[in-house]
């Protein structure tokens, strides 16, 4: 199957990660479509990967914690190109609080982005996969999924989860040709770290000591193992769980 051919969904796709990996598959021909809640945000993205890459992203804006909403953005999806090939569950959001101070409602809203999201696009995406008996679904996970730190509690349940849901999905689908993976980053240079009166330069330097390589990562080299991924020099793994992050897992 050629690039031109492919389709790829990329939640969060207005910014960080998912931007860079929506550029990288407009820059190898393959139509993609980006999901988010931020309609203003995925249009300024998408007319600028348009004007680099020559291949204009399809914004189809959507909450992914909405079951109804995701339907519909996935049969927006289909119904403009008729098949969605590669899958890239990269929305989330992140807080610091520890697993007593948070409150509920804080809980329950990270793990409806975090970890509902992906379940639902999943599900919302693997009957087309299963008719074409091809497909990949890459959850963007986190090293904190597996090895937390103290005050990211939520967050890092919502990771752990999302890595089993990896497993999971990937054992249930590989009989109709599906493969699932999960990456975990370390810190990466994302507006997820950057909320309103952070001191940037001071925040992302503290990160960058913690991981050995003495830096924190950009959102282009996580979208390149992403792509990578995707490939066809990927398709004998599935299951995988892929740490990308300058080492800060090996401390």
């Amino acid at each position: 199957m050629t690039d031109e051919t492919r389709t790829a969904l990329i939640t969060g796709g207005g910014s960080g990660i998912g931007a860079a990996f929506a550029r990288r598959m407009a820059r190898r021909g393959i139509r993609c479509a980006i999901l988010g809640r931020n309609a203003d945000k995925l249009e300024r993205t998408a007319a600028e990967i348009g004007t680099e890459e020559g291949l204009t992203p399809l914004v189809v804006p959507a909450d992914q914690q909405d079951e109804a909403a995701v339907r519909s953005a996935v049969d927006q999806v289909a119904d403009a190109f008729g098949r969605i090939d590669i899958v890239f569950n990269n929305a989330a959001i992140y807080d610091f609080a520890t697993a007593a101070g948070a409150s509920m409602d804080l809980w329950d809203e990270t793990m409806a982005v975090n970890f509902r999201g992906p379940l639902l696009v999943a599900r919302a995406v693997l009957p087309l996969q299963r008719e074409l008996r091809s497909g990949v679904i890459i959850n963007n996970a986190s090293t904190l999924g597996f090895r937390t730190v103290p005050g990211v509690a939520p967050y890092a349940c919502s990771k752990a989860a999302l890595i089993m849901l990896t497993q999971c999905l990937a054992l249930e689908e590989a009989e109709h040709g599906i493969r699932v993976l999960a990456i975990c980053p370390g810190v990466v240079d994302t507006p997820i770290h950057t909320a309103e009166g952070t001191d940037r330069e001071e925040l992302f330097a503290k990160m960058a000591a913690i991981h050995p390589l003495q830096r924190v990562g950009t959102p282009d080299e996580v979208a390149a193992l992403a792509e990578h991924l995707a490939g066809d020099d990927a398709t004998w793994m599935t299951g995988s769980i892929i740490t990308i992050d300058g080492g800060v897992s090996l401390r």
